[in-house]
């Protein structure tokens, strides 16, 4: 299921506004995905997050400025700009084998390359984050305390208590448990009612209307 950046947005505000932190987290970051320039978006999960590290006895970052980042991108305009940047470098590079002067030859070639270029590592980017998320998808804890504790199979090891709102990546899963991943390391075993895919939390906005 889709839903747009705005019933998201809502369903994230709402849900902070009432203190649940982790379903607040998951949907504003689920809105920063489809908008990332949004600022009230970005604001509300700035508010969320400090909340989270609040509980974990952190020192909160201090809130953005009101203004969202201008050159911010979602994964889909980023594919569209690396594509715009490839066709881009491959038609300068044809004029200029084939229809200017020498002197506006040297110029177009150098900028096919840097648009190659630049679509290229684009490109790169956008699919290492791909097969990340593919592989670990981003993901939140919901419920208001969970022990990630070691698996059947593996040695024991001291449970660690998650919070709501806190942000992991999902590994192998295992009957009704999932493997939760921090930092790039695995840290235990977590019921998999416990955590939302950040992907995953617009079928939760069913019946919810933009406003």
């Amino acid at each position: 299921m889709s839903a747009d950046a705005s019933a998201l947005y809502n369903a994230g505000t709402a849900a902070l506004e009432r203190g649940d932190v982790g379903q607040a987290v998951a949907f504003l970051a689920a809105a920063r995905r489809i908008d990332p320039r949004a600022p009230d978006a970005r604001r509300n999960l700035a508010i969320a997050e400090r909340t989270v590290a609040a509980a974990r006895g952190d020192t909160p970052s201090a809130l953005p400025a009101t203004g969202g980042p201008a050159l911010a991108l979602s994964a889909a305009e980023g594919w569209w700009l690396a594509a715009l940047l490839l066709a881009l470098g491959a038609a300068a590079g044809v004029v200029a084998i084939w229809g200017v002067s020498r002197k506006r030859a040297r110029l177009l070639k150098v900028s096919a390359a840097a648009a190659l270029a630049a679509g290229a590592l684009l490109t790169l980017g956008l699919g290492a984050a791909a097969i990340l998320e593919r592989k670990h998808p981003d993901a939140v804890i919901v419920v208001a305390s969970v022990e990630a504790r070691g698996g059947v199979d593996e040695a024991p090891r001291t449970p660690i208590l998650m919070r709501a709102g806190e942000r992991v990546r999902i590994g192998r899963s295992h009957g009704e448990d999932v493997e939760v991943i921090l930092g790039g390391s695995p840290i235990g075993w977590v019921p998999r009612a416990a955590v939302w895919h950040v992907a995953d939390t617009p079928r939760y906005t069913a019946g919810l209307r933009s406003k």
